[in-house]
């Protein structure tokens, strides 16, 4: 369904000149386009001038959009293709940092799911969704596997469904990963499961900001017990881990070498931006990059020697760019993703259950003014701060939840880790072409950056 577009500002910059190794590159913002410019030697006094004239003109001879892309202008309400349950409403740990406030989302959700919301949840998003594209059902919580037996109903009833109705169904937890229990590990096993492990590091990092709620033995050991099964064999399921960054845990390095011991090839940062103390202020950005940027050249020289990239936020990164991916939201939230609480309303977001704004329907339908309304107030376009800058359209303003902590520090520091990004993108191209030839699909696609 396409609704009435909106456009960019008239002076948002259309190209953003970088270098690399290898010399200038020019990155046409719109589609994330990228191209080598030769080297010029020019009067230095004209030099800016001269190249940002130069840009605008090659921005706009360069800038087209292809037949499988959509306008970066244009808004929709598309078919929902993903649902997560937020199927329990407590949590066996106590992580200093829980935007659920262990589930329970500050007394907005005092009680796990039931089956018959559950049941009436999946009965919908396999009814109304796109039977030509891929589908997910994922499990959220507080702790999801508090509420293990209704998982296992759920993951049983829905396949039989979408076999029937040769359906591509695949399925999604977050999960802190101390109470999975054997016959967990089969059905993780048995069907594509993008697992998301949440673990912060080694012991000492773990224990102290994801202790056990009853204190009687340390997470840290709970998650090696609880995981490494399924590390082991994995089956059809993708295992990832997810660690908080927070301003007294910036030792990336350390961490992630913690983590990638237990055997995790796909491990990714998430900066603690609000709801806390612990979250990075203006003074941690700039340590936070050069973290980041230390751990990644790591992984680069792991790319340029033919091994996989482990390090997520980096792989993510240049997958985007190598299939020129560019996109006006952040995420799928209130457009082709929605989470639906243990009452069964329906919301943009897993993380604003119980907030009005993001409430946009319940078991019965979509609440569709309120919808259109929710996506353009989050559009890029609709964002002042972004409509000056080169990285909207692969930022795309960030986590709407996070909106009102970003800063100029912040985003500094996403330009910057983008930079880097744009020319390690670069480097490994020319250095080693087949990484992305094996790893990737060669088509361009419109997919969210």
């Amino acid at each position: 369904m396409s609704l009435l577009p909106l456009p960019s500002a008239v002076h948002a910059p259309g190209s953003y000149r970088f270098r690399s190794s290898l010399g200038q590159h020019l990155l046409v913002v719109p589609h994330s386009q990228i191209y080598d410019l030769p080297e010029q030697e020019t009067d230095a006094d004209a030099d800016a001038d001269t190249d940002a004239s130069l840009d605008h003109v090659l921005s706009q001879m360069l800038a087209h959009t292809l037949h499988n892309e959509a306008s970066l202008d244009s808004l929709s309400l598309p078919t929902v293709q993903s649902l997560s349950l937020n199927v329990s409403s407590s949590c066996n740990l106590g992580c200093s940092y829980c935007y659920a406030s262990q589930g329970n989302f500050e007394g907005k959700q005092s009680k796990g799911m039931d089956w018959e919301q559950a049941r009436s949840s999946i009965d919908r998003l396999l009814a109304e969704a796109n039977p030509q594209a891929p589908l997910t059902l994922g499990f959220i919580g507080g702790e999801p596997f508090v509420n293990r037996a209704l998982i296992h109903q759920c993951v049983h009833y829905s396949a039989a469904l979408a076999r029937e109705q040769h359906l591509d169904l695949r399925y999604s937890v977050t999960t802190n990963g101390t109470l999975l229990r054997p016959e967990d590990h089969e059905l993780l096993r048995q069907h594509r499961f993008a697992v998301t492990v949440s673990i912060d590091g080694g012991s000492v990092v773990q224990n102290r900001q994801r202790p056990m709620l009853n204190g009687k033995r340390d997470s840290f050991a709970a998650v090696i017990e609880h995981c490494q099964p399924l590390l082991d064999t994995p089956g059809m399921c993708k295992l990832a881990a997810r660690a908080t960054a927070n301003s007294l845990s910036l030792d990336l390095d350390q961490q992630f070498d913690a983590i990638a011991a237990l055997g995790f090839q796909d491990i990714g940062f998430s900066p603690l931006r609000s709801g806390s103390a612990l979250a990075l202020q203006d003074q941690d950005w700039p340590v936070y990059e050069l973290a980041m940027v230390s751990l990644a050249s790591r992984e680069l020289q792991r790319a340029l020697q033919g091994q996989q990239i482990r390090l997520s936020n980096f792989a993510t990164a240049l997958k985007q760019l190598h299939v020129g991916a560019s996109s006006p939201y952040p995420c799928g939230a209130g457009g082709g993703y929605f989470s639906v609480a243990s009452n069964g309303d329906w919301y943009a977001c897993h993380r604003a259950i119980g907030e009005e704004t993001y409430k946009l329907g319940d078991r019965h339908a979509l609440d569709a003014p309120k919808r259109l309304q929710f996506l353009q107030e989050r559009h890029v376009h609709a964002q002042t701060d972004c409509q000056t800058c080169w990285a909207r359209y692969l930022c795309s303003g960030g986590c709407h939840q996070e909106k009102a902590s970003r800063s100029v520090a912040s985003c500094n520091y996403i330009r910057r880790w983008l930079t880097f990004c744009l020319q390690s993108y670069c480097e490994l191209s020319q250095a080693r072409p087949d990484y992305f030839t094996h790893c990737l699909p060669s088509p361009r696609a419109s997919t969210p950056a």
